[in-house]
């Protein structure tokens, strides 16, 4: 495999390195709960530890679910690049089948390395922690807890991680069929332009289970107003809503795009890329919809725990004839920021590798358009704009999907609550948005923006004119 191939890996290997590093923290983090019960109460430790390691593998499931979504994206954008090189291929006579095959199996040893860096780490980082608690007395020494430096259920999320990455780069790869062999024997292959019409299908699956999923979120809130099990429907109306917003997102993040797009003026930098962000709406969808889900699952805890604390808080004013004792006070703040801050860093491995996919896709397209940005220095564009173009497309791009993710999980967030709590209220309770959810959004997103921009804004500037117009 020559060198460029594996540069191009790198982004799998560090989703399958923080992926697993994740997992296995996780589990670990378990295992020394379960070793507390141990040498507290070994008839507990059973049926506390199956608990414990049912929940880890929901978080660990949600991680592969971002990971596999990034992971898929990042083949698709590789595939793309590669055109020329599969069409020549095609044109020896190698099979579409065969060409995925390869790439397939280029993301399961880039996922494989990926994992095993991941589970080394993980376990080395947790025994020093350990051992430096043990050593400032936070932890008890081992003569009193038998510790399990590593636990035999790490191997899910090592597993997980693998073959996540594996099928998730089968998959992205399916574009390779489209290559023709004619486009081997072209002076300059052009990445082909994408359809812009969405589908039939796509379009009636959208509507289908938007439908479904907003009819079964808004009658678990109001099952809630009577019964905790309308969290039960709610749920099931989360997961037929949000498909569908996946769906979906292909006809809705290019109208976002377009639209914050021309918040930024209309200067030749910020009207070329605003048309780099658009004309390619697969593409675009593929860089945000994994930053789309991140950031929608850490608002939705963020949020629906805000709204449950209202609404308890409430509840417990209201038994207590207004007046709630300090120390009882005291008690509901700490295990409530307990909950949310367990809650929060959960979820921030998907915020994590969704970055990594959205900075990941960003340099690539820039690598991918070297002979547009050629032509553009060649008539005149200075390196200045050519850094604006890059600023304003990681920009609209950052925007786009945590503005969005933070909307959808508002409203997950506030569904969640009502639907579990509303029956202490007796009524429709109001979501709860805390202050710092705006400041930390915004926060993320200009430092996004910017960490985005700069490694391709430095190799845009470096294409030399003559690079357009060489024949290759």
């Amino acid at each position: 495999m020559s060198r460029a191939p594996w540069r191009d890996h790198i982004v799998t290997t560090l989703i399958a390195f923080v992926s697993t590093f994740f997992g296995v923290a996780l589990i670990q983090g378990s295992q020394l709960m379960v070793d507390f019960i141990v040498a507290d109460d070994p008839e507990a430790a059973g049926l506390f530890g199956t608990a414990v390691l049912s929940v880890a593998v929901v978080f660990i499931g949600i991680g592969a679910y971002t990971a596999a979504v990034v992971t898929a994206n990042t083949f698709s954008t590789i595939v793309a690049g590669r055109v020329r090189t599969i069409a020549q291929y095609r044109l020896l006579g190698q099979t579409a089948g065969k060409l995925r095959a390869n790439l397939a199996g280029e993301g399961f040893v880039a996922g494989l390395v990926g994992t095993l860096l991941g589970l080394a780490s993980a376990l080395v980082t947790y025994r020093l922690l350990v051992q430096a608690g043990i050593d400032r007395e936070f932890l008890p020494t081992a003569d009193s807890v038998n510790y399990t430096w590593v636990a035999p259920a790490v191997a899910i999320p090592a597993v997980i991680s693998v073959l996540t990455v594996w099928v998730a780069a089968y998959v992205g790869s399916r574009a390779v069929s489209k290559v023709s062999p004619v486009q081997a024997l072209s002076a300059h292959v052009e990445t082909p332009v994408e359809e812009r019409r969405s589908s039939a299908v796509r379009k009636i699956s959208f509507g289908l289970f938007m439908a479904v999923g907003v009819a079964l979120l808004l009658g678990g809130c109001g099952l809630g107003v009577v019964s905790p099990m309308g969290v039960l429907v709610a749920f099931w109306g989360g997961v037929f809503s949000f498909t569908a917003v996946v769906i979906g997102a292909v006809m809705i993040v290019p109208r976002l795009l377009a639209l914050i797009g021309r918040c930024f003026g209309s200067s030749a930098a910020v009207v070329l890329a605003r048309g780099n962000v658009t004309r390619a709406p697969r593409a675009a969808t593929r860089a945000t919809i994994g930053m789309i889900i991140g950031v929608a699952l850490i608002v939705m805890f963020v949020v629906a725990l805000a709204t449950m604390k209202q609404i308890v808080w409430m509840y417990l004013l209201e038994q207590n004839g207004g007046q709630v004792p300090e120390a009882e006070k005291m008690v509901f703040d700490q295990s409530m920021m307990a909950v949310n801050g367990v809650m929060v860093s959960l979820t921030c491995v998907s915020v994590v590798l969704a970055a990594i996919g959205m900075i990941s896709n960003l340099a690539l397209a820039v690598i991918q358009r070297r002979r547009e940005l050629g032509l553009l220095r060649a008539v005149g564009a200075t390196s200045s704009q050519i850094r604006l173009m890059i600023l304003v497309e990681s920009a609209v791009t950052s925007i786009v999907a945590i503005g969005f993710g933070a909307i959808l999980g508002i409203l997950y967030g506030w569904a969640g609550a009502q639907s579990t709590f509303g029956a202490v209220v007796g009524g429709f309770a109001l979501p709860v948005v805390p202050w710092e959810l705006p400041v930390t959004v915004a926060a993320a997103t200009i430092t996004l923006a910017l960490v985005a921009a700069i490694g391709p804004s430095i190799r845009a500037t470096k294409v030399s004119p003559v690079e357009a117009l060489a024949v290759s």
